[in-house]
């Protein structure tokens, strides 16, 4: 009897203490304006365009961005289905530079390659030259220039770029650095080189002052993963190719999620 009455008191000064525990000295508060990281140009979207079945309709373009200060993975998805195919294509400057300071010159070109899609494709290189897709096995352009690379001529079954063994895609590689300062710091190198400087499938380094440079890294997926750097921006062009039969009004939306 005394125990349970020695134990009622003890949880009675418990609670006086709880009570008292309540005040407290400072406290603050935070309020978040929380907005999305990825945004897309009001420009985006096409209104109702006539079209005959069999051929192939451009899409304005639309620019995604990524406001954060972290790298963002968006997905990007259409509702199409067998009537019509939608790729995504993007443009990227390539340039030929001094090789003694690596700055570029004025001697530029374009070419437009597909961003998401079920094949690579890509614009046509002018006669003598080829598109190689250059694949470093290290970071950093000392190592690069100790551990040159094998030039892989690009196909349109070339596979996702960036490939999964390319130091460009590293954790190390920040392409958005000096003395590059990239849009995006991580993906895959395209270059446009004289056909004849790629011999048994290696490059002859003795002529590089004649190969036009990436000035961006890109990426290629099919199924549609992209990776945004921080701050960074691409633009995408919706590329959506008729089916032969096809004859009503579609509607085609796409989703970045």
């Amino acid at each position: 009897m005394n125990k349970k009455l020695m134990t009622f008191g003890v949880l009675g000064l418990f609670a006086i203490s709880l009570v008292v525990a309540v005040g407290y000295y400072a406290l603050f508060s935070v309020t978040f304006n929380v907005t999305p990281a990825i945004s897309i140009d009001e420009e985006c979207g096409d209104t109702l365009q006539d079209i005959y079945s069999g051929e192939s309709y451009i899409g304005s373009p639309c620019i995604i961005t990524n406001k954060a200060l972290t790298e963002r993975t968006i997905t990007i998805t259409e509702d199409s289905d067998e009537n019509i195919s939608v790729s995504y294509v993007a443009d990227l400057i390539l340039t030929k530079k001094d090789t003694t300071t690596w700055i570029p010159t004025e001697d530029k070109i374009t070419i437009t390659y597909t961003v998401i899609g079920d094949t690579f494709e890509f614009s046509e290189i002018s006669e003598g030259y080829t598109l190689i897709y250059y694949k470093d096995a290290v970071v950093g352009l000392e190592g690069r220039i100790a551990n040159p690379q094998p030039a892989i001529i690009v196909t349109s079954d070339i596979g996702n770029l960036a490939q999964l063994d390319d130091a460009n895609i590293d954790a190390l590689a920040n392409y958005c650095a000096e003395p590059d300062y990239y849009n995006q710091c991580k993906g895959a190198k395209l270059w446009v080189v004289p056909t004849s400087d790629i011999i048994d499938g290696n490059l002859n380094w003795a002529n590089m002052a004649n190969y036009y440079y990436e000035t961006d890294l890109i990426q290629y997926n099919m199924e549609g993963n992209l990776v945004m750097s921080p701050e960074s921006n691409i633009t995408i062009i919706p590329v959506y190719t008729i089916g032969d039969y096809a004859s009503e009004e579609y509607t085609i939306t796409t989703t970045i999620a």
